[in-house]
């Protein structure tokens, strides 16, 4: 597999707040505003997508966050990818974002705005790199890292789960 360094350093990617690295690869020059299933504008007028390229090494996760818009997440090269959510019904889900039909991996995830979630890469001494697309275009002012408290207060039967991810979230 090739070093995960290569690909930071070619396609000039950044820290994330949320771990990895990233670049913004495409903003739309189209704008609206955005509205709800009862036409409640929950964004206003702002550009209708972004996407960005993302790697994320083994020796990482994405943290805890959620984002108020719709994101796709797309995988390209490396390890799969585990993506855990925490629904507004308690549940946890889990989905495996991968190249390997075979085993049920899918090859584009949707999160659905305001879901909590993390992602850590499947192998250990290795990568993955995806891309991720947002509807609207992403904004700092969306976007929210959780605090480990509130998320467990919010979902105690997942405490063990959330724990765990942020303990590795501490370790980079």
């Amino acid at each position: 597999m090739q070093d995960y360094r290569t690909i930071i350093e070619r396609l000039n990617l950044l820290p994330h707040p949320e771990g990895g690295y990233y670049r913004r690869h495409w903003q739309s020059d189209i704008e609206a505003e955005a509205k709800d299933s009862q036409g409640r504008i929950i964004h206003p007028i702002r550009s209708i997508g972004s996407s960005i390229l993302y790697l994320l090494p083994s020796h990482e996760v994405s943290a805890w966050h959620r984002v108020s818009c719709d994101e796709m997440w797309h995988f390209y090269a490396g390890s799969s990818l585990r993506i855990l959510t925490l629904s507004s019904n308690n549940e946890l889900g889990e989905f495996v974002l991968g190249n390997r039909l075979e085993l049920s991996e899918m090859p584009q995830i949707i999160i659905p705005r305001s879901t909590w979630f993390c992602a850590e890469v499947m192998n250990a001494d290795s990568y993955t790199f995806c891309g991720c697309t947002l509807w609207p275009s992403f904004s700092y002012a969306d976007f929210d890292l959780a605090d480990r408290e509130m998320l467990i207060q919010s979902f105690p039967h997942h405490r063990t789960v959330i724990e765990r991810i942020f303990e590795k979230s501490n370790k980079f």
